[in-house]
Protein backbone atom coordinates (compact mmCIF):
# COMPACT_ATOMS: atom_id res chain seq x y z
CA UNK A 1 0.00 0.00 0.00
CA UNK A 2 1.66 3.20 -0.99
CA UNK A 3 1.19 6.45 1.13
CA UNK A 4 1.04 9.75 -0.10
CA UNK A 5 3.87 12.85 1.30
CA UNK A 6 4.20 16.31 0.37
CA UNK A 7 7.43 16.97 -1.86
CA UNK A 8 9.47 19.88 -0.74
CA UNK A 9 9.17 23.82 -0.64
CA UNK A 10 10.88 24.00 -4.28
CA UNK A 11 7.65 21.60 -5.17
CA UNK A 12 4.80 23.26 -3.46
CA UNK A 13 2.03 21.33 -4.02
CA UNK A 14 3.22 18.68 -5.64
CA UNK A 15 1.89 15.45 -4.21
CA UNK A 16 3.74 11.87 -5.34
CA UNK A 17 3.94 8.60 -3.68
CA UNK A 18 6.44 6.16 -2.04
CA UNK A 19 8.70 5.23 -4.17
CA UNK A 20 8.88 1.55 -5.13
CA UNK A 21 12.60 0.01 -3.80
CA UNK A 22 13.44 -3.28 -5.90
CA UNK A 23 16.57 -5.14 -4.85
CA UNK A 24 18.49 -6.66 -7.60
CA UNK A 25 20.53 -9.96 -7.65
CA UNK A 26 23.79 -7.65 -8.48
CA UNK A 27 23.25 -6.28 -5.61
CA UNK A 28 22.14 -2.89 -7.07
CA UNK A 29 18.82 -1.15 -6.52
CA UNK A 30 15.81 -0.03 -8.68
CA UNK A 31 13.67 2.88 -7.40
CA UNK A 32 10.92 3.54 -9.27
CA UNK A 33 8.78 6.81 -8.42
CA UNK A 34 5.77 8.78 -10.04
CA UNK A 35 5.97 12.47 -10.58
CA UNK A 36 3.72 15.51 -11.39
CA UNK A 37 5.87 17.74 -13.89
CA UNK A 38 5.13 21.47 -14.95
CA UNK A 39 2.47 20.19 -17.56
CA UNK A 40 0.89 18.63 -14.57
CA UNK A 41 0.76 15.17 -16.25
CA UNK A 42 1.65 12.32 -13.96
CA UNK A 43 5.61 10.73 -15.47
CA UNK A 44 7.44 7.56 -14.37
CA UNK A 45 11.14 8.41 -12.67
CA UNK A 46 13.44 5.03 -12.53
CA UNK A 47 16.46 5.62 -10.81
CA UNK A 48 19.58 2.45 -10.72
CA UNK A 49 21.16 3.00 -7.48
CA UNK A 50 24.20 0.89 -5.54
CA UNK A 51 25.09 1.52 -2.24
CA UNK A 52 28.46 2.13 -1.40
CA UNK A 53 29.90 2.02 1.93
CA UNK A 54 32.77 3.99 2.81
CA UNK A 55 34.61 4.34 5.61
CA UNK A 56 36.17 7.46 6.74
CA UNK A 57 37.49 9.15 9.80
CA UNK A 58 35.62 12.30 10.82
CA UNK A 59 35.92 14.35 14.04
CA UNK A 60 34.21 12.38 17.14
CA UNK A 61 31.55 15.16 17.12
CA UNK A 62 30.54 14.72 13.71
CA UNK A 63 30.85 11.41 14.66
CA UNK A 64 28.18 12.35 17.91
CA UNK A 65 26.09 14.24 15.26
CA UNK A 66 25.66 11.36 13.40
CA UNK A 67 23.94 9.16 15.39
CA UNK A 68 21.20 11.23 17.12
CA UNK A 69 17.93 10.11 16.71
CA UNK A 70 15.93 11.70 13.69
CA UNK A 71 12.40 13.89 14.58
CA UNK A 72 9.35 14.84 13.28
CA UNK A 73 7.61 12.55 9.99
CA UNK A 74 11.64 10.65 10.35
CA UNK A 75 11.87 9.65 13.63
CA UNK A 76 11.06 6.16 12.67
CA UNK A 77 13.20 5.53 9.68
CA UNK A 78 16.68 4.15 9.70
CA UNK A 79 19.64 6.39 10.11
CA UNK A 80 21.14 7.79 7.28
CA UNK A 81 18.92 9.69 4.43
CA UNK A 82 16.41 8.30 3.11
CA UNK A 83 15.79 8.66 -0.48
CA UNK A 84 12.54 9.41 -0.85
CA UNK A 85 12.59 12.37 0.80
CA UNK A 86 16.71 13.29 -0.23
CA UNK A 87 18.06 13.30 -3.16
CA UNK A 88 21.67 12.56 -2.87
CA UNK A 89 24.25 14.59 -5.11
CA UNK A 90 27.61 14.09 -5.67
CA UNK A 91 30.36 14.36 -3.10
CA UNK A 92 32.59 17.30 -3.35
CA UNK A 93 35.97 17.43 -1.41
CA UNK A 94 37.21 20.55 -0.95
CA UNK A 95 40.75 20.91 -1.43
CA UNK A 96 42.86 23.83 -0.78
CA UNK A 97 45.27 25.10 -2.90
CA UNK A 98 49.05 25.62 -1.89
CA UNK A 99 49.52 27.82 -5.27
CA UNK A 100 49.42 31.03 -3.24
CA UNK A 101 52.15 29.94 -1.04
CA UNK A 102 54.32 29.44 -4.13
CA UNK A 103 53.30 32.87 -5.78
CA UNK A 104 54.25 34.72 -2.79
CA UNK A 105 57.76 32.92 -2.42
CA UNK A 106 58.71 34.00 -6.33
CA UNK A 107 57.41 37.71 -5.73
CA UNK A 108 59.50 37.97 -2.66
CA UNK A 109 62.87 36.27 -4.85
CA UNK A 110 62.16 38.46 -7.43
CA UNK A 111 62.13 41.52 -4.84
CA UNK A 112 66.18 40.49 -3.45
CA UNK A 113 67.13 39.81 -6.99
CA UNK A 114 66.13 43.55 -7.77
CA UNK A 115 67.73 44.96 -4.67
CA UNK A 116 70.88 43.00 -5.45
CA UNK A 117 71.24 44.90 -8.39
CA UNK A 118 70.49 48.39 -7.31
CA UNK A 119 73.40 47.53 -4.47
CA UNK A 120 75.46 46.11 -7.11
CA UNK A 121 75.14 49.31 -9.70
CA UNK A 122 74.75 52.48 -7.28
CA UNK A 123 78.37 53.72 -7.44
CA UNK A 124 81.08 53.02 -9.84
CA UNK A 125 84.39 54.88 -9.74
CA UNK A 126 85.37 56.49 -13.14
CA UNK A 127 89.01 55.75 -13.12
CA UNK A 128 89.15 51.84 -12.18
CA UNK A 129 85.55 51.22 -11.94
CA UNK A 130 85.54 49.98 -8.49
CA UNK A 131 82.56 50.23 -5.40
CA UNK A 132 83.56 53.75 -4.43
CA UNK A 133 83.43 57.51 -5.53
CA UNK A 134 86.03 58.87 -7.77
CA UNK A 135 86.93 61.45 -5.30
CA UNK A 136 87.80 58.78 -2.97
CA UNK A 137 89.80 56.74 -5.82
CA UNK A 138 92.84 55.47 -4.21
CA UNK A 139 94.44 55.17 -8.68
CA UNK A 140 93.14 58.66 -8.74
CA UNK A 141 97.02 59.97 -9.59
CA UNK A 142 98.10 56.87 -11.48
CA UNK A 143 94.94 56.24 -13.84
CA UNK A 144 93.91 60.36 -13.54
CA UNK A 145 94.96 60.88 -17.06
CA UNK A 146 92.34 62.38 -19.33
CA UNK A 147 89.63 61.48 -16.66
CA UNK A 148 91.86 64.29 -14.58
CA UNK A 149 91.79 66.81 -17.58
CA UNK A 150 88.26 65.95 -17.74
CA UNK A 151 87.25 67.13 -14.73
CA UNK A 152 89.41 70.12 -14.56
CA UNK A 153 87.45 70.58 -18.05
CA UNK A 154 83.54 70.30 -15.95
CA UNK A 155 85.21 72.05 -13.18
CA UNK A 156 86.18 74.97 -15.43
CA UNK A 157 82.86 74.47 -16.87
CA UNK A 158 80.76 74.86 -13.74
CA UNK A 159 82.90 77.97 -12.36
CA UNK A 160 82.63 79.78 -15.49
CA UNK A 161 78.61 79.77 -15.09
CA UNK A 162 79.02 81.86 -11.61
CA UNK A 163 81.00 84.57 -10.40
CA UNK A 164 81.45 85.28 -6.20
CA UNK A 165 78.24 82.90 -6.15
CA UNK A 166 76.13 84.46 -9.08
CA UNK A 167 75.06 83.46 -11.98
CA UNK A 168 76.38 84.61 -15.40
CA UNK A 169 74.90 84.63 -18.36
CA UNK A 170 75.90 82.37 -21.37
CA UNK A 171 76.84 85.52 -23.66
CA UNK A 172 78.78 87.56 -21.10
CA UNK A 173 81.03 84.29 -19.77
CA UNK A 174 84.51 83.67 -21.09
CA UNK A 175 85.97 81.59 -24.15
CA UNK A 176 88.79 79.81 -24.03
CA UNK A 177 91.16 82.07 -23.73
CA UNK A 178 89.63 84.14 -21.02
CA UNK A 179 88.19 87.01 -23.67
CA UNK A 180 85.03 88.56 -23.40
CA UNK A 181 83.87 90.53 -26.97
CA UNK A 182 82.69 94.20 -26.45
CA UNK A 183 78.94 93.12 -27.76
CA UNK A 184 78.61 90.60 -25.43
CA UNK A 185 79.74 92.92 -22.74
CA UNK A 186 76.68 95.26 -23.84
CA UNK A 187 74.03 94.06 -22.04
CA UNK A 188 72.08 97.63 -21.54
CA UNK A 189 69.02 96.17 -23.03
CA UNK A 190 68.69 92.74 -20.96
CA UNK A 191 66.37 92.51 -18.11
CA UNK A 192 66.57 89.84 -15.66
CA UNK A 193 62.88 88.08 -14.42
CA UNK A 194 62.71 86.31 -11.71
CA UNK A 195 60.22 84.82 -9.91
CA UNK A 196 59.07 82.74 -12.98
CA UNK A 197 57.22 79.33 -12.45
CA UNK A 198 58.77 76.29 -13.20
CA UNK A 199 56.59 75.51 -16.06
CA UNK A 200 57.04 78.77 -18.46
CA UNK A 201 59.39 78.49 -21.58
CA UNK A 202 60.75 80.72 -24.01
CA UNK A 203 58.06 81.06 -26.40
CA UNK A 204 55.50 81.78 -23.56
CA UNK A 205 58.12 84.56 -22.59
CA UNK A 206 58.14 85.72 -26.00
CA UNK A 207 54.78 85.27 -27.47
CA UNK A 208 52.97 85.84 -24.23
CA UNK A 209 54.48 88.24 -21.61
CA UNK A 210 56.64 90.40 -23.88
CA UNK A 211 54.62 90.09 -27.02
CA UNK A 212 53.79 94.13 -26.86
CA UNK A 213 56.90 95.06 -26.61
CA UNK A 214 58.04 94.33 -29.80
CA UNK A 215 60.65 91.37 -31.15
CA UNK A 216 63.18 90.21 -28.63
CA UNK A 217 66.57 89.44 -29.46
CA UNK A 218 67.15 86.40 -27.26
CA UNK A 219 64.97 84.94 -24.30
CA UNK A 220 67.32 82.58 -22.26
CA UNK A 221 65.29 80.28 -19.38
CA UNK A 222 67.98 79.42 -16.60
CA UNK A 223 67.64 75.81 -16.31
CA UNK A 224 68.95 72.86 -14.28
CA UNK A 225 72.25 71.32 -15.67
CA UNK A 226 71.15 68.12 -14.72
CA UNK A 227 67.64 67.82 -14.84
CA UNK A 228 66.49 70.64 -17.37
CA UNK A 229 64.07 72.36 -14.79
CA UNK A 230 63.77 76.08 -14.64
CA UNK A 231 65.23 77.53 -12.01
CA UNK A 232 62.66 80.24 -11.73
CA UNK A 233 64.62 83.34 -13.62
CA UNK A 234 65.40 84.37 -17.33
CA UNK A 235 67.48 86.54 -19.39
CA UNK A 236 65.19 88.87 -21.60
CA UNK A 237 67.29 90.85 -24.34
CA UNK A 238 65.34 93.69 -26.01
CA UNK A 239 66.54 95.94 -29.33
CA UNK A 240 66.44 98.68 -27.78
CA UNK A 241 67.03 100.33 -24.02
CA UNK A 242 63.31 101.81 -24.20
CA UNK A 243 61.27 99.13 -24.98
CA UNK A 244 62.98 97.43 -22.18
CA UNK A 245 62.49 100.14 -19.65
CA UNK A 246 58.89 99.94 -20.62
CA UNK A 247 58.57 96.55 -19.88
CA UNK A 248 60.14 96.57 -16.08
CA UNK A 249 57.74 99.59 -15.76
CA UNK A 250 55.14 97.80 -17.02
CA UNK A 251 55.54 94.24 -15.66
CA UNK A 252 57.13 94.56 -12.40
CA UNK A 253 55.33 93.27 -9.60
CA UNK A 254 52.48 91.88 -11.91
CA UNK A 255 51.19 88.11 -11.11
CA UNK A 256 51.84 85.74 -13.80
CA UNK A 257 51.08 81.97 -13.58
CA UNK A 258 50.31 82.55 -10.01
CA UNK A 259 53.74 83.91 -9.30
CA UNK A 260 54.05 87.52 -8.70
CA UNK A 261 57.31 89.39 -11.50
CA UNK A 262 60.27 90.79 -10.55
CA UNK A 263 61.69 92.33 -12.69
CA UNK A 264 65.26 94.25 -12.97
CA UNK A 265 67.95 95.52 -15.47
CA UNK A 266 70.86 92.71 -15.74
CA UNK A 267 73.50 95.11 -16.02
CA UNK A 268 73.52 97.89 -13.45
CA UNK A 269 72.92 101.71 -14.88
CA UNK A 270 75.17 103.98 -13.88
CA UNK A 271 73.87 107.21 -12.28
CA UNK A 272 74.97 110.18 -12.96
CA UNK A 273 75.62 112.87 -9.91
Amino acid sequence: MSSTIIGSWADAGDEFSAPDITTNPDGTKTVITFRTNQDGKKVKVTQRIREVTVQERVHPLIAQRKSWNKYGKEKNSAPGPDTSTTQLGEKVELKLGLSWKQAEKEEEENKAQTSDKIVVQKIACRYCGGDHYTSKCPYKETLGGAAASETAASETSAASETVNGKYVPRHLRADANGNISKESRDDATTLKVSQLNNFVDEDMLRNELFARFGPLQRVTIVRNRDTGESRGFAYVSFFSEELAEKALNALNGKGYHSLILHLEWSKKKKTTP
